[in-house]
Protein backbone atom coordinates (compact mmCIF):
# COMPACT_ATOMS: atom_id res chain seq x y z
CA UNK A 1 0.00 0.00 0.00
CA UNK A 2 2.75 2.58 1.29
CA UNK A 3 4.13 2.00 -2.71
CA UNK A 4 0.78 3.96 -3.99
CA UNK A 5 1.80 7.41 -5.92
CA UNK A 6 -0.26 9.27 -2.90
CA UNK A 7 1.95 8.03 -0.36
CA UNK A 8 4.96 9.33 -2.34
CA UNK A 9 5.72 12.15 0.47
CA UNK A 10 4.47 10.28 3.21
CA UNK A 11 7.02 9.76 6.50
CA UNK A 12 6.30 6.59 8.01
CA UNK A 13 6.78 4.63 11.52
CA UNK A 14 6.47 0.68 11.28
CA UNK A 15 8.18 -2.29 12.43
CA UNK A 16 8.33 -5.06 10.13
CA UNK A 17 4.90 -6.95 11.95
CA UNK A 18 3.63 -3.80 11.61
CA UNK A 19 3.35 -3.95 7.60
CA UNK A 20 2.50 -7.23 7.83
CA UNK A 21 -1.32 -5.73 8.90
CA UNK A 22 -3.92 -5.85 6.38
CA UNK A 23 -6.03 -3.06 5.29
CA UNK A 24 -9.00 -3.85 4.58
CA UNK A 25 -10.94 -0.61 3.86
CA UNK A 26 -10.17 3.24 4.10
CA UNK A 27 -11.56 5.36 6.44
CA UNK A 28 -11.32 8.87 7.18
CA UNK A 29 -12.21 9.99 11.67
CA UNK A 30 -12.25 13.53 13.17
CA UNK A 31 -14.56 12.29 15.89
CA UNK A 32 -11.55 11.63 18.88
CA UNK A 33 -14.14 8.64 20.32
CA UNK A 34 -13.84 5.98 17.95
CA UNK A 35 -16.48 3.61 20.14
CA UNK A 36 -18.52 1.21 17.25
CA UNK A 37 -17.34 3.10 14.54
CA UNK A 38 -14.77 0.49 13.19
CA UNK A 39 -15.09 -3.26 12.42
CA UNK A 40 -11.13 -3.35 12.15
CA UNK A 41 -8.66 -3.62 9.60
CA UNK A 42 -9.41 -0.06 8.70
CA UNK A 43 -7.02 2.62 7.96
CA UNK A 44 -7.88 5.85 9.54
CA UNK A 45 -7.45 8.71 7.96
CA UNK A 46 -7.54 12.49 10.58
CA UNK A 47 -6.38 16.33 10.18
CA UNK A 48 -6.50 16.15 14.15
CA UNK A 49 -8.79 18.94 14.29
CA UNK A 50 -10.32 17.87 16.75
CA UNK A 51 -7.62 16.86 18.92
CA UNK A 52 -7.18 21.24 20.20
CA UNK A 53 -9.24 20.42 23.57
CA UNK A 54 -6.72 19.26 25.37
CA UNK A 55 -2.46 17.59 24.46
CA UNK A 56 -4.11 13.79 25.38
CA UNK A 57 -6.60 13.62 22.98
CA UNK A 58 -4.41 12.16 20.15
CA UNK A 59 -3.30 9.79 22.57
CA UNK A 60 -6.16 8.61 23.73
CA UNK A 61 -7.43 8.32 20.15
CA UNK A 62 -4.60 6.38 18.74
CA UNK A 63 -5.19 3.72 21.81
CA UNK A 64 -8.36 3.28 21.07
CA UNK A 65 -7.23 2.43 17.42
CA UNK A 66 -5.52 0.12 18.33
CA UNK A 67 -7.39 -1.68 20.85
CA UNK A 68 -10.47 -1.66 18.19
CA UNK A 69 -7.54 -3.82 15.54
CA UNK A 70 -7.23 -1.11 13.01
CA UNK A 71 -4.80 -1.34 10.51
CA UNK A 72 -2.61 2.26 10.61
CA UNK A 73 -3.46 5.75 11.77
CA UNK A 74 -2.40 8.55 8.98
CA UNK A 75 -2.18 12.54 10.08
CA UNK A 76 -1.41 15.47 8.90
CA UNK A 77 0.97 17.62 10.84
CA UNK A 78 -0.65 20.57 11.71
CA UNK A 79 0.12 22.83 15.11
CA UNK A 80 -1.86 20.78 17.29
CA UNK A 81 -0.72 17.29 15.97
CA UNK A 82 2.84 18.11 16.13
CA UNK A 83 3.05 18.66 19.59
CA UNK A 84 1.81 14.65 20.14
CA UNK A 85 4.11 13.11 17.61
CA UNK A 86 6.64 12.53 19.88
CA UNK A 87 4.54 10.11 22.11
CA UNK A 88 2.52 8.80 19.70
CA UNK A 89 5.64 7.29 18.21
CA UNK A 90 6.32 5.56 21.54
CA UNK A 91 2.30 3.97 21.86
CA UNK A 92 2.33 3.30 18.13
CA UNK A 93 6.16 1.28 18.69
CA UNK A 94 5.65 -0.62 21.91
CA UNK A 95 1.87 -2.07 19.71
CA UNK A 96 3.58 -2.35 16.48
CA UNK A 97 1.06 -0.42 14.83
CA UNK A 98 1.78 1.76 11.83
CA UNK A 99 2.02 5.63 11.95
CA UNK A 100 2.04 7.36 8.83
CA UNK A 101 2.00 11.49 8.61
CA UNK A 102 2.16 14.15 6.36
CA UNK A 103 4.09 17.59 6.64
CA UNK A 104 2.10 19.40 4.17
CA UNK A 105 -1.39 19.75 3.34
CA UNK A 106 -2.77 16.09 1.42
CA UNK A 107 -6.36 15.52 -0.51
CA UNK A 108 -7.98 12.41 1.44
CA UNK A 109 -10.16 12.37 -0.91
CA UNK A 110 -7.28 11.16 -3.35
CA UNK A 111 -6.51 8.49 -1.21
CA UNK A 112 -9.17 6.97 -0.26
CA UNK A 113 -10.14 6.68 -3.86
CA UNK A 114 -6.97 5.29 -4.82
CA UNK A 115 -6.95 2.95 -2.15
CA UNK A 116 -10.85 1.84 -2.52
CA UNK A 117 -9.84 1.52 -6.23
CA UNK A 118 -6.91 -1.41 -4.96
CA UNK A 119 -8.66 -3.08 -2.28
CA UNK A 120 -11.60 -3.40 -4.90
CA UNK A 121 -9.33 -4.99 -8.04
CA UNK A 122 -7.55 -6.79 -5.28
CA UNK A 123 -10.81 -8.51 -4.07
CA UNK A 124 -11.58 -9.53 -7.31
CA UNK A 125 -8.11 -10.94 -7.86
CA UNK A 126 -8.91 -13.23 -4.82
CA UNK A 127 -12.09 -14.33 -5.97
CA UNK A 128 -10.02 -15.47 -9.29
CA UNK A 129 -7.99 -17.56 -7.11
CA UNK A 130 -10.14 -18.80 -5.31
CA UNK A 131 -12.09 -20.28 -8.31
CA UNK A 132 -8.82 -21.13 -9.90
CA UNK A 133 -8.17 -23.41 -6.20
CA UNK A 134 -12.16 -24.92 -6.42
CA UNK A 135 -11.36 -25.91 -10.05
CA UNK A 136 -7.79 -27.58 -8.56
CA UNK A 137 -9.78 -29.34 -5.75
CA UNK A 138 -12.41 -30.69 -7.76
CA UNK A 139 -9.60 -32.38 -10.78
CA UNK A 140 -7.98 -33.65 -7.37
CA UNK A 141 -11.23 -35.39 -6.19
CA UNK A 142 -12.08 -37.00 -9.89
CA UNK A 143 -8.23 -38.65 -9.64
CA UNK A 144 -9.75 -40.87 -6.50
CA UNK A 145 -6.45 -40.37 -4.31
CA UNK A 146 -8.32 -39.60 -0.98
CA UNK A 147 -7.84 -36.73 0.91
CA UNK A 148 -4.45 -36.05 1.49
CA UNK A 149 -3.26 -34.21 -2.25
CA UNK A 150 -5.91 -32.21 -1.30
CA UNK A 151 -4.14 -31.42 2.04
CA UNK A 152 -1.30 -30.46 0.11
CA UNK A 153 -2.51 -28.56 -1.92
CA UNK A 154 -4.38 -26.42 0.42
CA UNK A 155 -1.11 -26.07 2.34
CA UNK A 156 1.01 -24.87 -0.56
CA UNK A 157 -2.08 -22.26 -1.52
CA UNK A 158 -1.56 -20.52 1.94
CA UNK A 159 1.46 -21.16 3.36
CA UNK A 160 0.23 -22.54 6.59
CA UNK A 161 0.64 -26.22 7.88
CA UNK A 162 -2.86 -28.21 7.83
CA UNK A 163 -4.34 -31.02 9.40
CA UNK A 164 -7.36 -32.67 8.87
CA UNK A 165 -8.73 -34.61 12.56
CA UNK A 166 -11.81 -37.10 12.13
CA UNK A 167 -14.46 -37.90 14.64
CA UNK A 168 -13.31 -42.26 13.30
CA UNK A 169 -10.02 -42.57 12.02
CA UNK A 170 -6.72 -41.03 12.01
CA UNK A 171 -5.47 -38.09 11.64
CA UNK A 172 -3.32 -36.88 8.96
CA UNK A 173 -1.53 -33.63 8.47
CA UNK A 174 0.56 -31.75 5.86
CA UNK A 175 3.52 -31.32 6.52
CA UNK A 176 3.72 -34.80 7.53
CA UNK A 177 3.82 -34.79 11.68
CA UNK A 178 4.29 -37.93 13.66
CA UNK A 179 0.98 -39.99 14.55
CA UNK A 180 1.52 -39.26 18.72
CA UNK A 181 2.96 -35.50 18.15
CA UNK A 182 -0.02 -35.28 15.30
CA UNK A 183 -2.28 -36.92 18.55
CA UNK A 184 -0.64 -34.07 21.53
CA UNK A 185 -1.57 -30.81 18.90
CA UNK A 186 -5.22 -32.76 18.55
CA UNK A 187 -5.33 -32.58 22.73
CA UNK A 188 -3.87 -28.84 22.40
CA UNK A 189 -5.86 -27.69 19.77
CA UNK A 190 -9.29 -29.09 21.46
CA UNK A 191 -8.47 -28.01 24.78
CA UNK A 192 -7.73 -24.41 23.24
CA UNK A 193 -11.30 -24.49 20.88
CA UNK A 194 -13.33 -25.00 24.47
CA UNK A 195 -11.12 -21.45 25.73
CA UNK A 196 -12.46 -19.61 22.57
CA UNK A 197 -15.70 -21.05 22.67
CA UNK A 198 -15.99 -19.73 26.25
CA UNK A 199 -14.51 -16.52 25.04
CA UNK A 200 -17.23 -16.35 21.96
CA UNK A 201 -14.69 -15.79 19.56
CA UNK A 202 -16.18 -17.15 15.94
CA UNK A 203 -15.28 -19.50 13.69
CA UNK A 204 -12.71 -20.89 16.51
CA UNK A 205 -9.74 -18.47 15.76
CA UNK A 206 -7.11 -17.18 17.77
CA UNK A 207 -6.23 -13.60 16.86
CA UNK A 208 -3.10 -12.44 18.01
CA UNK A 209 -1.11 -9.38 15.88
CA UNK A 210 -4.27 -9.11 13.97
CA UNK A 211 -3.40 -12.18 12.23
CA UNK A 212 -4.98 -15.89 12.43
CA UNK A 213 -2.83 -18.03 14.62
CA UNK A 214 -5.36 -21.20 14.33
CA UNK A 215 -8.16 -21.74 12.27
CA UNK A 216 -10.60 -24.93 12.16
CA UNK A 217 -13.49 -25.12 9.93
CA UNK A 218 -15.99 -28.77 10.65
CA UNK A 219 -16.12 -31.02 7.75
CA UNK A 220 -19.83 -31.76 7.35
CA UNK A 221 -22.20 -33.14 5.09
CA UNK A 222 -25.99 -34.38 5.44
CA UNK A 223 -25.96 -31.88 8.18
CA UNK A 224 -23.76 -34.26 9.96
CA UNK A 225 -19.95 -32.89 11.15
CA UNK A 226 -17.68 -35.94 10.25
CA UNK A 227 -14.19 -34.24 11.23
CA UNK A 228 -12.42 -30.72 11.72
CA UNK A 229 -10.11 -29.38 9.21
CA UNK A 230 -7.33 -27.21 11.58
CA UNK A 231 -4.76 -24.83 9.79
CA UNK A 232 -1.64 -23.27 11.34
CA UNK A 233 0.16 -20.53 10.75
CA UNK A 234 3.59 -22.19 11.10
CA UNK A 235 6.27 -21.17 8.70
CA UNK A 236 7.32 -23.92 6.14
CA UNK A 237 10.05 -24.53 4.15
CA UNK A 238 10.88 -22.94 1.45
CA UNK A 239 10.56 -26.88 0.19
CA UNK A 240 7.40 -26.65 1.44
CA UNK A 241 5.79 -23.53 -0.06
CA UNK A 242 6.57 -21.70 -2.38
CA UNK A 243 4.06 -18.39 -1.61
CA UNK A 244 6.26 -14.93 -3.00
CA UNK A 245 3.05 -13.06 -1.12
CA UNK A 246 1.38 -14.01 2.23
CA UNK A 247 -2.14 -14.21 1.61
CA UNK A 248 -4.58 -12.14 3.80
CA UNK A 249 -6.48 -14.17 6.21
CA UNK A 250 -9.71 -13.83 4.16
CA UNK A 251 -8.50 -15.82 1.33
CA UNK A 252 -7.14 -18.60 3.64
CA UNK A 253 -10.19 -18.47 5.24
CA UNK A 254 -12.22 -18.93 1.81
CA UNK A 255 -9.46 -21.76 0.83
CA UNK A 256 -10.23 -23.24 4.06
CA UNK A 257 -14.32 -23.97 3.33
CA UNK A 258 -13.68 -24.77 -0.32
CA UNK A 259 -10.97 -27.27 0.98
CA UNK A 260 -13.54 -28.29 3.44
CA UNK A 261 -16.60 -28.38 0.69
CA UNK A 262 -14.02 -30.71 -1.33
CA UNK A 263 -13.09 -33.18 1.66
CA UNK A 264 -16.96 -33.91 2.44
CA UNK A 265 -17.69 -34.50 -1.52
CA UNK A 266 -14.74 -37.42 -1.07
CA UNK A 267 -16.42 -38.35 2.39
CA UNK A 268 -19.75 -38.43 0.76
CA UNK A 269 -18.71 -40.82 -2.38
CA UNK A 270 -16.72 -42.74 0.29
CA UNK A 271 -19.78 -43.67 2.08
CA UNK A 272 -21.92 -43.58 -0.36
CA UNK A 273 -20.02 -46.60 -2.05
CA UNK A 274 -19.82 -48.72 0.97
CA UNK A 275 -24.05 -48.38 1.68
CA UNK A 276 -24.13 -49.27 -2.11
CA UNK A 277 -22.15 -52.35 -1.26
CA UNK A 278 -24.05 -53.04 2.17
CA UNK A 279 -27.10 -53.12 -0.48
CA UNK A 280 -25.86 -55.77 -2.40
CA UNK A 281 -26.28 -57.86 0.87
CA UNK A 282 -29.48 -57.13 1.27
CA UNK A 283 -30.65 -60.46 0.67
CA UNK A 284 -28.14 -62.08 3.32
CA UNK A 285 -30.02 -59.74 6.02
CA UNK A 286 -33.89 -60.18 5.07
CA UNK A 287 -32.79 -64.26 4.78
CA UNK A 288 -31.70 -63.38 8.46
CA UNK A 289 -34.76 -61.81 9.90
CA UNK A 290 -36.63 -64.61 8.34
CA UNK A 291 -34.55 -66.89 10.66
CA UNK A 292 -32.97 -68.87 7.10
CA UNK A 293 -29.59 -68.72 8.82
CA UNK A 294 -28.13 -70.79 11.23
CA UNK A 295 -26.03 -69.81 14.56
CA UNK A 296 -22.64 -70.70 13.02
CA UNK A 297 -23.51 -68.89 9.57
CA UNK A 298 -24.37 -65.46 11.69
CA UNK A 299 -21.39 -65.20 13.93
CA UNK A 300 -19.25 -65.88 11.28
CA UNK A 301 -21.56 -63.06 9.06
CA UNK A 302 -20.68 -60.16 12.02
CA UNK A 303 -17.67 -60.95 13.26
CA UNK A 304 -16.33 -59.86 10.25
CA UNK A 305 -17.01 -56.43 11.79
CA UNK A 306 -16.23 -56.87 14.81
CA UNK A 307 -15.28 -60.24 16.80
CA UNK A 308 -17.53 -58.94 19.75
CA UNK A 309 -20.57 -58.73 17.99
CA UNK A 310 -20.49 -62.81 17.76
CA UNK A 311 -21.58 -62.87 21.31
CA UNK A 312 -24.00 -59.46 21.12
CA UNK A 313 -27.63 -58.32 21.64
CA UNK A 314 -29.89 -57.58 19.31
CA UNK A 315 -32.81 -55.36 19.01
CA UNK A 316 -34.69 -54.06 15.76
CA UNK A 317 -36.23 -50.46 15.68
CA UNK A 318 -38.98 -50.72 12.85
CA UNK A 319 -40.13 -47.89 11.11
CA UNK A 320 -43.99 -47.92 9.63
CA UNK A 321 -44.60 -47.55 6.12
CA UNK A 322 -45.09 -44.25 5.12
CA UNK A 323 -47.64 -43.29 2.01
CA UNK A 324 -45.09 -41.06 0.72
CA UNK A 325 -42.47 -44.12 0.16
CA UNK A 326 -44.63 -46.40 -1.72
CA UNK A 327 -41.89 -47.10 -4.39
CA UNK A 328 -39.48 -49.68 -2.67
CA UNK A 329 -36.17 -48.13 -4.83
CA UNK A 330 -36.72 -44.99 -3.90
CA UNK A 331 -36.70 -45.51 -0.31
CA UNK A 332 -34.19 -47.93 -0.97
CA UNK A 333 -31.98 -44.75 -2.00
CA UNK A 334 -33.19 -42.63 0.67
CA UNK A 335 -32.00 -44.92 3.00
CA UNK A 336 -28.66 -45.65 1.70
CA UNK A 337 -27.76 -41.63 2.72
CA UNK A 338 -29.07 -41.49 5.72
CA UNK A 339 -27.62 -44.55 6.87
CA UNK A 340 -24.12 -42.70 6.45
CA UNK A 341 -25.37 -41.08 9.42
CA UNK A 342 -27.02 -43.24 11.21
CA UNK A 343 -24.15 -45.38 11.09
CA UNK A 344 -22.06 -42.78 12.66
CA UNK A 345 -24.59 -42.21 15.39
CA UNK A 346 -25.22 -45.33 16.85
CA UNK A 347 -21.32 -45.96 16.39
CA UNK A 348 -20.47 -43.33 19.11
CA UNK A 349 -22.88 -45.14 21.30
CA UNK A 350 -20.91 -48.66 20.36
CA UNK A 351 -23.83 -50.01 18.68
CA UNK A 352 -23.45 -51.65 15.46
CA UNK A 353 -26.10 -51.23 12.34
CA UNK A 354 -27.57 -53.83 9.80
CA UNK A 355 -30.29 -52.47 7.87
CA UNK A 356 -33.15 -52.74 5.27
CA UNK A 357 -36.35 -52.43 3.77
CA UNK A 358 -39.12 -54.86 3.73
CA UNK A 359 -42.56 -54.44 2.95
CA UNK A 360 -41.98 -50.98 2.93
CA UNK A 361 -40.54 -50.56 6.05
CA UNK A 362 -37.25 -49.31 7.11
CA UNK A 363 -35.71 -52.16 9.66
CA UNK A 364 -32.66 -51.61 11.32
CA UNK A 365 -31.27 -54.31 13.79
CA UNK A 366 -29.19 -52.82 16.08
CA UNK A 367 -25.81 -55.04 17.79
CA UNK A 368 -24.86 -54.12 21.01
CA UNK A 369 -21.70 -56.17 22.27
CA UNK A 370 -21.60 -54.47 25.73
CA UNK A 371 -22.41 -56.73 28.64
CA UNK A 372 -25.70 -56.29 30.01
CA UNK A 373 -29.54 -56.02 29.69
CA UNK A 374 -30.88 -53.34 26.74
CA UNK A 375 -29.34 -49.99 26.85
CA UNK A 376 -32.54 -48.62 26.05
CA UNK A 377 -31.62 -44.32 27.07
CA UNK A 378 -28.37 -44.91 24.77
CA UNK A 379 -30.70 -46.12 22.01
CA UNK A 380 -33.41 -43.48 22.34
CA UNK A 381 -30.65 -40.88 22.88
CA UNK A 382 -29.79 -42.23 18.83
CA UNK A 383 -33.08 -42.26 17.31
CA UNK A 384 -33.83 -38.93 19.08
CA UNK A 385 -30.04 -37.50 17.17
CA UNK A 386 -31.72 -39.46 13.75
CA UNK A 387 -34.97 -37.71 14.07
CA UNK A 388 -33.08 -34.09 15.21
CA UNK A 389 -31.06 -34.37 12.22
CA UNK A 390 -34.64 -34.79 9.94
CA UNK A 391 -36.22 -31.61 11.18
CA UNK A 392 -35.19 -29.76 8.50
CA UNK A 393 -34.81 -32.27 5.61
CA UNK A 394 -37.53 -32.46 2.64
CA UNK A 395 -37.74 -36.46 2.85
CA UNK A 396 -38.33 -37.72 6.61
CA UNK A 397 -37.40 -41.48 7.01
CA UNK A 398 -36.73 -41.78 10.96
CA UNK A 399 -39.91 -39.60 12.23
CA UNK A 400 -42.73 -41.41 11.78
CA UNK A 401 -44.32 -44.02 14.06
CA UNK A 402 -41.52 -46.38 15.87
CA UNK A 403 -41.63 -50.07 17.17
CA UNK A 404 -38.81 -51.26 19.11
CA UNK A 405 -38.39 -55.08 19.95
CA UNK A 406 -37.40 -56.66 22.73
CA UNK A 407 -33.75 -57.88 23.97
CA UNK A 408 -32.65 -60.82 21.75
CA UNK A 409 -29.84 -62.98 23.13
CA UNK A 410 -29.65 -65.29 20.33
CA UNK A 411 -28.51 -63.84 17.34
CA UNK A 412 -30.33 -66.96 15.51
CA UNK A 413 -34.18 -65.81 16.40
CA UNK A 414 -33.77 -62.39 15.16
CA UNK A 415 -36.95 -63.21 13.62
CA UNK A 416 -39.02 -63.39 16.97
CA UNK A 417 -37.84 -59.52 17.78
CA UNK A 418 -38.79 -58.77 14.29
CA UNK A 419 -42.12 -60.16 15.62
CA UNK A 420 -42.07 -57.75 18.74
CA UNK A 421 -41.35 -54.55 17.35
CA UNK A 422 -44.39 -55.00 14.71
CA UNK A 423 -46.91 -55.64 17.57
CA UNK A 424 -44.96 -52.70 19.54
CA UNK A 425 -46.37 -51.02 16.16
CA UNK A 426 -49.84 -52.66 16.22
CA UNK A 427 -50.42 -51.68 19.56
CA UNK A 428 -49.74 -48.16 18.94
CA UNK A 429 -52.19 -48.01 16.47
CA UNK A 430 -54.56 -48.48 18.80
CA UNK A 431 -53.83 -47.01 22.34
CA UNK A 432 -51.85 -43.70 20.83
CA UNK A 433 -48.11 -43.22 20.01
CA UNK A 434 -45.85 -43.92 23.36
CA UNK A 435 -43.15 -41.71 24.79
CA UNK A 436 -40.69 -44.56 24.30
CA UNK A 437 -41.92 -47.52 22.00
CA UNK A 438 -40.24 -50.17 23.25
CA UNK A 439 -41.39 -53.56 23.64
CA UNK A 440 -40.84 -53.78 27.30
CA UNK A 441 -42.82 -51.03 27.75
CA UNK A 442 -46.40 -52.21 26.87
CA UNK A 443 -46.62 -54.77 30.19
CA UNK A 444 -49.76 -55.24 30.11
CA UNK A 445 -51.24 -54.46 26.69
CA UNK A 446 -49.50 -57.20 25.79
CA UNK A 447 -51.52 -59.06 27.29
CA UNK A 448 -54.46 -57.32 25.59
CA UNK A 449 -53.21 -57.22 21.84
CA UNK A 450 -53.26 -61.56 22.79
CA UNK A 451 -56.97 -61.51 23.89
CA UNK A 452 -57.71 -59.11 21.20
CA UNK A 453 -56.49 -61.11 18.36
CA UNK A 454 -57.48 -64.20 19.76
CA UNK A 455 -61.07 -62.73 19.80
CA UNK A 456 -61.62 -62.70 23.48
CA UNK A 457 -61.08 -59.31 24.41
CA UNK A 458 -64.72 -58.31 24.67
CA UNK A 459 -66.14 -61.34 27.11
CA UNK A 460 -63.16 -60.15 29.27
CA UNK A 461 -64.74 -56.79 29.30
CA UNK A 462 -68.18 -57.66 29.69
CA UNK A 463 -67.24 -60.53 32.55
CA UNK A 464 -65.68 -58.01 34.24
CA UNK A 465 -66.84 -55.17 33.75
CA UNK A 466 -70.16 -54.84 31.64
CA UNK A 467 -72.12 -53.98 34.86
CA UNK A 468 -70.77 -50.86 35.04
CA UNK A 469 -70.59 -50.03 31.94
CA UNK A 470 -74.45 -50.63 30.98
CA UNK A 471 -75.18 -48.52 34.80
CA UNK A 472 -73.09 -45.49 33.48
CA UNK A 473 -75.31 -45.65 29.83
CA UNK A 474 -78.18 -46.04 31.58
CA UNK A 475 -77.83 -43.45 34.42
CA UNK A 476 -75.20 -41.55 33.03
CA UNK A 477 -73.22 -41.83 36.12
CA UNK A 478 -69.54 -42.08 36.74
CA UNK A 479 -68.95 -45.79 38.34
CA UNK A 480 -66.16 -46.89 35.57
CA UNK A 481 -64.08 -43.64 35.90
CA UNK A 482 -64.63 -43.37 40.04
CA UNK A 483 -63.33 -47.34 40.40
CA UNK A 484 -60.21 -47.04 37.84
CA UNK A 485 -59.27 -43.74 40.03
CA UNK A 486 -59.87 -46.12 43.43
CA UNK A 487 -57.61 -48.81 42.17
CA UNK A 488 -55.32 -46.48 40.44
CA UNK A 489 -55.02 -44.96 44.20
CA UNK A 490 -54.32 -48.23 46.02
CA UNK A 491 -57.81 -47.75 47.56
CA UNK A 492 -57.26 -44.91 49.38
CA UNK A 493 -61.03 -43.28 50.13
CA UNK A 494 -59.26 -39.75 51.03
CA UNK A 495 -56.84 -39.53 47.83
CA UNK A 496 -59.54 -40.75 45.17
CA UNK A 497 -62.28 -38.45 46.64
CA UNK A 498 -59.52 -35.10 46.44
CA UNK A 499 -58.49 -36.82 42.63
CA UNK A 500 -62.44 -36.81 41.38
CA UNK A 501 -63.37 -32.85 43.30
CA UNK A 502 -66.03 -34.86 44.90
CA UNK A 503 -66.61 -34.96 48.86
CA UNK A 504 -66.14 -38.84 50.60
CA UNK A 505 -70.13 -39.27 51.25
CA UNK A 506 -70.55 -39.30 47.40
CA UNK A 507 -67.50 -41.51 46.97
CA UNK A 508 -69.08 -44.10 49.91
CA UNK A 509 -72.21 -44.14 47.88
CA UNK A 510 -70.55 -44.95 44.61
CA UNK A 511 -68.36 -47.34 46.02
CA UNK A 512 -71.34 -49.13 47.54
CA UNK A 513 -73.01 -49.22 44.08
CA UNK A 514 -70.08 -50.61 42.58
CA UNK A 515 -69.60 -53.59 45.37
CA UNK A 516 -73.04 -54.24 44.35
CA UNK A 517 -73.13 -54.56 41.00
CA UNK A 518 -69.46 -56.37 40.97
CA UNK A 519 -69.90 -58.46 43.85
CA UNK A 520 -68.52 -57.96 47.82
CA UNK A 521 -64.76 -59.74 45.93
CA UNK A 522 -63.81 -57.31 43.64
CA UNK A 523 -61.80 -55.88 45.91
CA UNK A 524 -59.61 -59.16 46.59
CA UNK A 525 -56.31 -59.59 44.90
CA UNK A 526 -56.82 -61.99 42.04
CA UNK A 527 -60.45 -60.42 40.88
CA UNK A 528 -58.57 -57.17 41.38
CA UNK A 529 -55.84 -57.95 39.30
CA UNK A 530 -58.31 -59.22 36.76
CA UNK A 531 -60.81 -55.76 36.85
CA UNK A 532 -57.65 -53.67 36.62
CA UNK A 533 -56.89 -55.23 33.55
CA UNK A 534 -60.33 -55.05 31.84
CA UNK A 535 -60.17 -51.18 32.51
CA UNK A 536 -57.00 -51.23 30.55
CA UNK A 537 -58.64 -53.13 28.12
CA UNK A 538 -61.90 -51.00 28.04
CA UNK A 539 -59.21 -47.62 27.21
CA UNK A 540 -57.23 -50.04 24.61
CA UNK A 541 -61.06 -50.42 22.57
CA UNK A 542 -63.01 -47.49 23.18
CA UNK A 543 -59.75 -44.78 24.35
CA UNK A 544 -59.24 -43.18 27.82
CA UNK A 545 -61.88 -43.30 30.41
CA UNK A 546 -63.44 -39.67 30.68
Amino acid sequence: MLKRPVFRKAEVLASERALERYVRWVHIMEVPEVGDLLNGGELVLTTGIGWQEGEQQGLSFLRQLIARGAAGLCMELGDHTKLQLGAMKEIAVAADFPLIWFHEQVRYIDITQDLHFTLIRSHQRMIAELDRLTTSFNQLLLNGDGVQPLLRLLSRTTGCAVALYPLEGEASAVPYCPPEQLETRRQDWFLQREHLAGEDIPNLMQLSDNTLDVISMPVQALDYTFADLVLMHQKLTDQDSNIPIKPSDEFIIQALERCAAAIAQDWMRTKYMEEKRRYKEDMWVIDWLNGHHSTKEIHEYVSTVNPLLATSKATIILFDSNPAYTDSLKLQKLLIQRNIVARSVFARENFTLYSTVLNHQIILIILDPLPGSQRKSSLWRCIEQLQQHEQEQTHCLFSGLIGISHNCTDLSRLKDSLESAKETLRIQKDIGVMQQPFYSNLHCYRIIASMKQSGNLDDFIEEYLGPLIRYDVEKGGQLLRTLKQYLVLCCSKQETATALYIVRQTLYHRLDKIEALLGEDYILPEKRVAIELAIYAYEYVHGPIA
